[in-house]
């Protein structure tokens, strides 16, 4: 009975990863079921949209010393939210990220000075305005890692768009 019991488990996992979904494991974001869409070059991205990273095509030193560091594995794919899109300008103040632009918008985000090791994180410096083709991510206030650490994106290395299902 078990082994039929995790057959069929395996088998709904299979099915449902080669219909384009997947379940969200990290606690950066919601653990929600997303349906994932590969993104066309030139498809414009919006704030509030989830997108896949692939975290092996960035040489971003922070990046790099959150995976020695156990936050971020540079083999799997990142999903995040896109809080700030190129031409908008970013400030992290008084525990908000603050983002300028054609709309404004003030989003809680923490910034931690440890770990939970203990090791010292240090926020990416704003106010910045984002260049062409560069975003800034966002993911839960307190557990995340993403742009308020490790600063912009470069639109190349994102994969796919994520629309949360359920």
């Amino acid at each position: 009975m078990l082994v039929t019991s995790l057959c069929f488990v395996a088998f709904v996992f299979i099915v449902f990863h080669s219909l384009g979904y997947r379940i969200n494991r990290s606690a950066s974001l919601p653990l929600l079921v997303y349906q994932i869409a590969p993104l066309v070059q030139g498809q414009e991205i919006q704030r509030g949209e989830h997108v896949i990273i692939d975290l092996s095509m960035l040489c971003n030193p922070v990046i790099l010393l959150g995976a020695e560091r156990g936050y971020v594995n540079l083999r799997e794919p990142m999903l995040k939210q896109i809080g700030a899109i190129s031409g908008d300008t970013v400030v992290l103040a008084d525990g908000f990220l603050f983002v300028t632009g054609e709309a404004e918008e003030k989003i809680k985000m923490i910034i931690a000075s440890h770990d939970a090791s203990g090791r010292e994180l240090f926020a990416w410096p704003t106010p910045l305005t984002l260049k062409d083709g560069q975003y800034w991510l966002i993911s839960d206030p307190e557990k995340g890692f993403d742009s308020r650490y490790f600063g912009p994106i470069d639109r190349s290395a994102f994969t796919h768009r994520a629309r949360p299902v359920f």
